[in-house]
């Protein structure tokens, strides 16, 4: 109870100073740079320029609510994976299944596995504004990053593939017209490397090109005590080549290149009892309790390769201006791991998959501008999205249990495929027109009309019963099937939106805005009826309020929103027990609302104190399980806790002509949430502690810090899986530590 106070407490606290900036004339508190000073020597903290409305602006500029992180703050804290990014950003939580199922939510939206070839995901991925459709196999790791953008609510109108709810855009380092190099290397515990390194600079008088690259490992934070292999380890590579062209004074070419390659053991499962079910599950009593150890009889392996080409025209036409985006996407993801993390006995049952995933996308978008220097602003396009899934999945699996066929061991035991091909193809054409009523008064109209046709392939086959005389298959498939589906959705998504700056330091902004992700259908049916029976879309409207403002002579910074979101025929995964299988299903509306908040401030020249943070209220309205008839009219979303925060401060101090003294110190709090939308398994509240120390060069050649991430080894679960009065538990990461050394030319 007494850390519950505590905890509280802190919060409260990071509120506190939100409501008095509201009535003391903040944008996100992730900057690049800490401080900044004006050309009259004024301290003052500095600005991040996006481009979330396809235009660059100060975030404080921008009537959206999202977080900008710069890429300083990103070597610094040596984030290479969205998870680290989902700690910073209010409403935003992340999971993790496997290597190719990452499992991200803002604001209550989000998918937890896109087990089927043809699942959209609902939180999108940009990189350089290039939509990655499967967010496993697909996407590259993070480094060499001009900034990273994360978008709240549903971005249905200029932002890509339509999205309903929450946008990512990662933004790599452009190429630079005079030389520049630099790079780190950080060592630590668990035998972790982690080096990256850049140079750029003029190639000919209008080209300039850039090099970055990257390479990341570590052992094994899980052992896996039966066949002695690291598990939860990392071995990646990646490189990128970008190229910056002035064609002419009018056209302005860019292209980028990029390949990186992931090999590991992948996750360790480890079962712990279900507290809420009565006695014990079957694998509990006979493992080990420590949850880095595993006992699968079975070697693993989680493999990834992603690569791309991403080439960008922009011409300007006087008062316009026209944008032409081409990309291709590759990705390509293999694993195999045991579903309960142990062998058969104890687990009833010892079903290993093993998975392939091949993805390749292709990307066209036209778009015209007029001029934002005019009181009538406009922006039209077209956008064109052809992607292509192979998604193979292999279930193997014994079981000791006694019985002979048709029993439930036969449904346990043997080998089976299922083979999924989808093609989709998504159109649209979009715009936005923005009219300034008055010098301060802003009102914004857009829309975009999509339309998505998507095509699947699926099969299903028998590969062994198991023992002799068995006529079931491993469970859910019941029969062998071959199906091939074709649908079409569209959906028109408006925004209207009306922006006030009382001050120059200050914007109020209204908005309605909704999204649409596309339907589908299942990944691994039971037979060829429930695998030709589609899912409907799903779409969101959100009503936003909000205040971006800059006091005390820019040292102190407040970014506030408050939302309701209504959600219509929202697409929910439900664990189907009885056929051992993961099912979508249209089976709820829902309604969201929230308060969100990031502040920023500069006390003193040499320390930065920020927060940010969110409440939620959750709620599905109308849903009844599909699957058992169950009501869970009134439950709270899954993946959604009710409150999180993020507290901190960084330290740069002079120490002498040459030297300074830096240090940095963060703290993330994510409240009990649901894994579930029966609101049965749950996992409790857990706070995340990062920091680092050092000394750097006072020009910023060069820095020399210690570091550490998840210093006080807080044990939390990224997934869960319910299983026979059990929770087959992933584990986040420990505590791990190290030096870290940066230089730059």
């Amino acid at each position: 109870m007494a850390q519950t106070r505590l905890t509280k407490g802190v919060l409260y606290s990071a509120v506190a100073s939100a409501a008095i900036g509201m009535f003391m004339p903040a944008a996100s508190w992730a900057q690049e740079d800490t401080t900044t000073a004006s050309e009259s020597g004024q301290l003052m903290l500095d600005e991040l320029v996006i481009t979330a409305r396809k235009r660059e602006e100060s975030l404080q500029d921008v009537p959206i609510a999202v977080t900008g992180i710069g890429g300083d703050q990103l070597r610094d804290e040596q984030i290479t994976d969205l998870s680290e990014i989902a700690l910073q950003v209010p409403s935003f939580t992340f999971q993790s299944q496997n290597s190719m199922e990452s499992e991200m939510f803002i604001r209550g939206v989000g998918s937890v596995r896109l087990n089927g070839a043809t699942a959209d995901p609902s939180i999108g991925t940009f990189l350089n504004e290039v939509y990655v459709g499967r967010r496993g196999s697909a996407t590259p790791p993070i480094f060499d990053l001009s900034r990273v953008e994360v978008l709240r609510g549903p971005q249905g109108t200029l932002f890509g593939k339509n999205i309903v709810g929450g946008a990512i855009n990662l933004i790599t380092a452009a190429p630079q017209d005079e030389f520049d190099a630099g790079g780190s290397v950080s060592i630590g515990n668990y035998s972790s490397v982690l080096a990256e390194g850049f140079v750029t600079g003029p190639v000919t008088d209008t080209v300039s090109a850039r090099l970055a690259l990257f390479r990341e490992t570590h052992d094994g934070y899980a052992k896996n005590i039966v066949t002695g292999q690291d598990l939860e380890d990392k071995d990646s590579t990646a490189g990128r080549l970008s190229l910056n062209w002035d064609a002419s004074d009018t056209v302005f070419v860019s292209v980028v290149a990029d390949y990186s390659q992931d090999r590991a053991g992948g996750p360790s499962r480890h079962a712990v009892d279900d507290p809420k079910t009565p006695g014990f599950g079957f694998i509990t009593p006979n493992i080990p309790e420590d949850p880095r150890v595993n006992v699968s009889p079975y070697d693993q392996y989680a493999d990834r390769d992603t690569a791309g080409l991403t080439g960008r025209v922009e011409w300007d036409i006087g008062e316009m201006s026209l944008v032409y985006l081409a990309a291709y996407r590759y990705g390509q993801g293999d694993g195999r791991w045991t579903q309960a993390g142990a062998a058969s006995p104890p687990s009833i049952t010892d079903s290993t998959l093993t998975q392939h995933e091949l993805y390749q996308g292709v990307t066209q978008e036209l778009r015209l501008a007029s001029s934002q220097d005019n009181a009538f602003r406009w922006v039209a396009g077209l956008y064109y999205l052809d992607e292509n899934v192979k998604r193979v999945s292999r279930n193997t699996a014994t079981s000791f249990l006694p019985g002979g066929p048709g029993g439930t061991r036969d449904s346990l035991d043997g080998d089976n495929i299922y083979l999924g091909y989808s093609d989709t193809a998504s159109y649209a054409a979009f715009g936005e027109v923005e009219y300034d009523i008055t010098p301060d008064v802003t009102l914004a109209v857009g829309g975009r009309f999509t339309h998505d046709k998507k095509d699947l392939d699926t099969r299903a086959v028998i590969l062994d019963y198991g023992l002799p005389g068995d006529i079931l298959s491993p469970a859910p498939l019941q029969e062998e099937y071959d199906v091939v589906q074709s649908e079409e959705w569209s959906e028109f998504t408006p925004k209207v939106a009306v922006n006030w700056t009382p001050t120059e330091d200050a914007l109020i902004y209204a908005s309605y805005a909704s999204g649409y992700k596309g339907g589908g259908w299942q990944g691994a049916t039971a037979n060829a009826v429930a695998a030709a029976t589609p899912y409907d879309p799903e779409s969101a409207s959100t009503y936003e309020i909000g205040l971006k403002a800059e006091w005390f002579n820019n040292r102190l910074r407040t970014n506030l929103a408050a939302f309701y979101t209504d959600f219509t025929d929202l697409q929910v995964e439900l664990l189907d027990d009885v056929n051992l299988t993961l099912v979508v299903a249209n089976a709820a509306d829902a309604a969201i609302k929230g308060v969100e908040y990031e502040v920023r401030v500069l006390p003193t020249e040499w320390l930065t104190l920020f927060a940010a943070g969110s409440f939620l209220d959750t709620e599905y309205k109308d849903y009844i399980d599909p699957l058992r008839g169950i009501d869970y009219s009134g439950n709270q979303l899954q993946r959604t806790p009710d409150f999180q925060y993020t507290i901190g401060a960084d330290i740069d101090h002079r120490l002498t002509d040459n030297l300074n003294f830096i240090a940095a110190l963060n703290y993330s709090y994510q409240d009990q949430m649901f894994w579930g939308p029966d609101n049965h398994n749950e996992e409790p509240g857990y706070g995340l502690l990062n920091g680092r120390i050092g000394i750097a060069a006072a020009d910023g050649r060069w820095t020399a810090t210690i570091w550490g991430k998840n210093i006080s080894d807080e044990l939390y679960r990224v997934s869960i899986i319910p299983f026979a009065g059990d929770e087959v538990s992933l584990y986040g990461a420990p505590e791990t530590y190290g030096v870290r050394f940066s230089a730059r030319y």
